[in-house]
């Protein structure tokens, strides 16, 4: 083994060639993603004017930002994609805004997490419990303490893996939380937030239910 560089060396010009890389990566990526970041700039420049909220700080993320908590959401699902599918268990972590946003809701608190009751067939966490009952895998809503959270699950269900389902700000700091307390996860963007944070009246995210399918089913196979 060469004791200078067991794995990377950076050169005289690696910052040049990162700077250039970077530059042609926001680049490519905000051409990329045209469509889908169309939005961004406009609620980042009227976050600017938040006053007394708690979290500016997350309204006030970059596009920069976005591209690359996706990117990194996607680089971990393909590295953790192996090791998920060898686990014996597996958990689905949904986001509270998934549910719908309206007094009938009846998911019940318990002390490691929102459990759904299933209480209306058009929300999608409804869905999910109707896929995930097929396949034997439980599901709960997301809480603070993430890692807390997955913990508390990961000793009571042996060899455990995660799907999580989030935002594009929160998915890939969720993945690297569940790999952190030794648990392997896969990621289900949503395709918009309808939560509190980014909306005067909160009302249901979604998101693409046959991304969850596609991942349980290469784990576990099709079901009827």
């Amino acid at each position: 083994m060469d004791r200078d560089h067991p794995t990377y060396r950076l050169g005289e010009d690696f910052n040049q060639k990162l700077e250039t890389f970077v530059r042609r990566f926001l680049k490519d990526g905000f051409a990329h993603f045209s469509k889908e970041f169309e939005r961004i700039d406009q609620f980042v420049e009227r976050a600017h004017n938040d006053v007394g909220r708690d979290d500016s700080d997350l309204r006030q993320n970059p596009k920069e930002k976005y591209l690359l908590e996706l990117v990194a959401f996607k680089i971990y699902d393909k590295l953790n994609r192996h090791a998920f599918n060898q686990c014996k268990n597996t958990l689905i972590v949904m986001p509270d805004c998934l549910s719908i946003h309206d007094k009938e809701c009846e998911k019940v608190e318990k002390k490691y997490g929102f459990f759904c009751r299933r209480c209306q067939q058009t929300c999608q966490a409804y869905q999910i419990g109707d896929l995930a009952a097929g396949y034997g895998v439980k599901i709960v809503f997301s809480k603070r303490k993430l890692a807390q959270q997955i913990e508390y699950f990961a000793k009571r269900m042996e060899d455990l893996g995660v799907i999580g389902i989030a935002c594009i700000m929160m998915l890939a700091s969720g993945m690297r939380t569940a790999s952190e307390v030794g648990v392997p996860a896969r990621g289900v963007p949503l395709n918009f937030t309808g939560c509190e944070h980014w909306n005067d009246t909160p009302f249901a995210s979604e998101f693409t239910m046959t991304s969850l399918r596609s991942i349980l089913e290469e784990k576990y196979g099709p079901r009827d």
